[in-house]
């Protein structure tokens, strides 16, 4: 789908001090989301909040668990970010005099995923400030400022391996990982009051008898060289300690701390568990579980894919009905019409373990065949979506984009804070690849309401 129209002039941001920088920006454009968009996504928020029940339950190990971000006891994560299908402006006037629920299940339909734990806080500050504070920091310093009025609490960033520590240094502050970072320079480029490596938390909560005062917005996921590969070993000593742990599940405002020794199934930790009950994705725990019991009988009996013949059924009831909810007829995936797009189910973010291409392709069930060997829990199943592009009439070039945007909850209600949408070149490797997730190449433009 092209949808041609004037980006304008990409500017350079120089005021963000960040080991990736420089980054990019079309001055000036901004897209504006309709209300009911903005209420769609709301309510698709306050439902994937309540899908984490079942998680936090299944990954508790204390009762005092997560006892900041419950509310009622419903799971509240306090800010996430919504990696979906860009909206063009012909979706925009489709959806004119459409119902909330009409367009929160074709918004449902377009959503990759949804992170609970945000990064880069200074991009998504200062990328928009244009002399005074972006939409996304008037929302994001709102919601630490109620957080902290509500408990009585200041609130620390948390990194629970020196790798992620470091990284985080670099990255989201500009600093190199030897360098001392001030509690007030954390304010300012972050909104958090301190920010804690695994060696400075323990020696913290040693001196402090065991206490922890600071409400923590712990960040978990593993190093990239992990994502890439999920053979490489990473050592957690901090989340090893159970009263560390303890302490860091009591205080968290984030839910994604595990346990090194966990069993898969009870992990949270980048869990995309979340998507089959909320009818996002179709979840596998191997290649079978796509297919009929006639197919899978056939394949037992060691025939080829191909001898198969293409007028017999082949997809599991199961698939095909969450296909049909997905408004693809089954038969276009069974003949390699239609791609999919396949992910890992836990301990990944971004594009790292996905797979796409057509199920009749021989390499790409082989891929998926070793990666359900090599990545525990499994994984989730999304019909590939289209990816809008647009021409810059400025300066002729063409863009694939997608809108990441940015939900939290402000006196028990959703509040969106704005969002970003990623321009990526469609010459680029990362676009060829499906890989719109933010690189040196991406030019970013605001979303606001």
């Amino acid at each position: 789908m092209y949808i041609p129209y004037e980006q304008g002039i990409i500017s350079e941001c120089d005021t963000i001090r960040s080991s990736n920088a420089p980054f990019y920006a079309f001055s000036g454009h901004q897209i504006i989301y309709p209300e009911v968009v903005i209420r769609a996504l709301g309510t698709l928020y306050q439902e994937y909040n309540k899908t984490f029940h079942s998680l936090v339950e299944a990954n508790r190990e204390w009762e005092t668990d997560y006892r900041f971000c419950l509310s009622k006891g419903c799971p509240v994560n306090y800010g996430v970010q919504i990696d979906m299908s860009g909206l063009t402006k012909k979706f925009f006037q489709e959806i004119e005099g459409m119902s909330e629920e009409d367009v929160r299940e074709i918004l449902r339909r377009r959503i990759f995923e949804i992170e609970n734990s945000l990064a880069m806080y200074q991009l998504l500050e200062n990328l928009f400030a244009r002399g005074e504070e972006s939409f996304f920091k008037k929302g994001f310093r709102q919601t630490l400022l109620k957080i902290r009025k509500r408990f009585g609490k200041p609130i620390a960033l948390l990194a629970v391996t020196q790798e992620k520590y470091n990284a985080m240094k670099e990255l989201e502050f500009g600093h190199e990982k030897d360098s001392i970072l001030t509690d007030v320079e954390t304010f300012a480029l972050s909104g958090f009051d301190r920010f804690f490596g695994p060696y400075e938390f323990e020696q913290y909560i040693k001196a402090n008898k065991g206490k922890c005062e600071y409400l923590l917005y712990a960040r978990t996921s593993d190093p990239i060289e992990k994502l890439k590969n999920p053979d490489v070993f990473v050592e957690h000593p901090l989340l090893a300690n159970p009263e560390m742990r303890r302490i860091i599940k009591e205080h968290a405002l984030t839910f994604n701390v595990d346990a090194p020794d966990m069993a898969t199934e009870n992990r949270i930790n980048d869990t995309k568990d979340y998507m089959s009950p909320m009818g996002m994705a179709f979840p596998i725990k191997s290649e079978n579980d796509l297919y009929s019991f006639e197919f899978t009988t056939h394949l037992a009996m060691g025939k080829k894919y191909r001898e198969f013949p293409f007028d017999s059924f082949r997809l599991s009831q199961d698939f095909s009905r969450f296909l049909r909810d997905f408004m693809i007829d089954p038969l276009e995936v069974e003949i390699g019409e239609k791609n999919l797009r396949l992910k890992p189910a836990k301990g990944t973010f971004g594009c790292y373990g996905h797979l796409s291409g057509a199920l009749p392709d021989r390499r790409l069930r082989r891929e998926l065949r070793h990666n359900l060997s090599r990545r525990p829990g499994g994984y989730i199943i999304q019909p590939e979506m289209e990816i809008p592009k647009t021409i810059n009439e400025v300066d002729g070039f063409e863009y694939a984009y997608i809108d990441r945007n940015f939900m939290t909850m402000i006196d028990e209600e959703p509040m969106f804070i704005g969002g970003f949408r990623a321009f990526l070149p469609t010459d680029s490797v990362e676009a060829q690849k499906g890989r719109n997730h933010g690189s040196r190449y991406t030019v970013w433009a605001e979303i606001i309401s």
